[in-house]
């Protein structure tokens, strides 16, 4: 047991080790995002946000999703965060410091999306923290972002990368 603990420890060093410049620029801009942006009761989660990004995209290496299953590109997951137009309209509907979204066509929400890393993190922490205000709890809020209401596998992904990020954080590549 003691040496599965080691070899897991190893492996998670190693990838926090191997991501590059690009990668903890985008998380760190995450980040930065995820810390003005509170809860209903104060907190902040730039730890979660950001292993949601690691799971999503890789640290924004893979900035398009869900494209091959959908047929419009404004249907597609997008940005380093993944977030399709559909979840940023709803987000912008619930937060007054997002409205002017609604004056975006889909395609130039899209764009902005993909192209505009601080807006996909913005959105995305908003996201959460509404789905954090209405569940009440970590796991279905996690699970929620998702899509889902219970979602163990993804839940177990982003805790997974959680490990990820306090390494990164503890050796001081990421504030």
């Amino acid at each position: 047991m003691k040496f599965l603990s080691l070899m897991l420890l190893l492996s998670l060093s190693l990838l926090a080790d191997a991501m590059t410049p690009k990668q903890l620029h985008v998380l760190q801009t995450v980040r930065d995002v995820a810390k003005t942006i509170p809860d209903k009761n104060g907190h902040t989660y730039e730890d979660t946000v950001s292993a949601i990004c690691i799971t999503e995209s890789s640290a924004g290496k893979n900035t398009i999703g869900d494209f091959k299953r959908k047929k419009s590109f404004t249907k597609a997951s997008l940005g380093p965060m993944q977030i399709q137009v559909a979840t940023a309209r709803h987000v912008s509907q619930n937060v007054k410091k997002l409205r002017w979204l609604n004056n975006l066509s889909d395609v130039q929400l899209a764009a902005r999306l993909l192209g505009d890393i601080r807006l996909s993190a913005k959105v995305a922490t908003h996201y959460l923290v509404l789905l954090q205000n209405q569940r009440l709890d970590h796991f279905y809020a996690i699970s929620g972002y998702n899509g889902g209401t219970v979602n163990h596998t993804y839940y177990n992904r982003v805790m997974k990368n959680m490990n990820i990020v306090n390494r990164l954080v503890s050796s001081g590549k990421l504030s």
